[in-house]
Parts: C-alpha cells; structure tokens; sequence
C-alpha cells in the first residue's frame, strides 16, 4: 500500500507540474504582466507606460505598442552618463527564450503621447503588444497618479 501511494503521490506531483507549466496554454509564447501607466504631471505631456516580459521558447523583439487612448507611442531607453540622465528612442526590446525583461521607471519604458486627457489614477488602459515572431499580447494597465509607484 505504501508503495503504492508513493507512486500515486509522484504521479499526481507529475500531472500538477504539467499544469502549472500549462499556463501559458502550452503556446510556449512570450507573455505580460504587470502593466502600468505612470500619468504625467502637466496636461499634454507623454505618459510612461511600464510591464514585465516573460520569454517563451524562443527568443522575440517587442517592435511596438499600441495604446488606443493614446495618439502616438515609441518605445525609450533611460540612460545615465556622468550623472546626467538622458533618454533615447529605440526600435524594439529584445526578449530572451526563457527570460524575463522589465519595462521599469529609469530603464526601458514606452512612452505615450497625446493621451486622452479623460484617463484617470486608480483606472486602467488597454494596451497591445506586437512582437516580430509571436502573436500580440492584449492586457489592461492600471493607470498611476503622476510621481506615484508600481502597483502592488
């Protein structure tokens, strides 16, 4: 009986962890999480938007975003050189098989312009994400007052 249990126990752990590592859908594309929106303090100034990238099996670029509450987006590279910080345009995020790549405030980030003016903190935003070899990521962000933190 012991022996018995110990195999049912093993299989069950098995069939658990092929669950959980389902939870992609078993697509083995990259996914998103985490989503946020950084409001900017004066009226007609870009946002900045913020999410964590999670590799699938193979490894992608973030080309774009598309955010329909706002006009135009490009995707930034904060940079710090001799204590001055600077921020550059860039073409795309390179995401690694397995990886993981944050879109954080003083990193890599996107910014979002001629936002609708309507859009409030404590709400969301729909945002897209469009890779070069993967399907787009469709998620919402919680938008953040202006000088506020990540959400929890």
């Amino acid at each position: 009986m012991t022996m018995r249990c110990g195999i049912w126990c093993r299989l069950s752990a098995l069939a658990a962890a092929a669950l959980l590592a389902g939870c992609d859908g078993g697509s083995g594309q990259p996914r998103a999480e985490g989503a946020w929106v950084r409001l900017p303090a004066v009226a007609g100034r870009p946002a900045a938007a913020y999410v964590t990238l999670r590799g699938g099996r193979e490894a992608v670029k973030l080309k774009t975003m598309q955010v329909p509450a706002a006009r135009r987006v490009e995707l930034h590279r904060s940079m710090s050189d001799g204590g001055m910080m600077s921020m550059t345009p860039i073409d795309r995020i390179d995401v690694p098989a397995g990886g993981t790549v944050s879109l954080e405030p003083g990193g890599m980030h996107a910014m979002l312009f001629d936002l609708d003016p309507a859009l409030k903190a404590g709400g969301t935003t729909r945002m897209t994400l469009m890779f070069d070899r993967a399907p787009a990521i469709e998620l919402e962000a919680t938008l953040v007052a202006p000088g506020g933190a990540k959400p929890e």
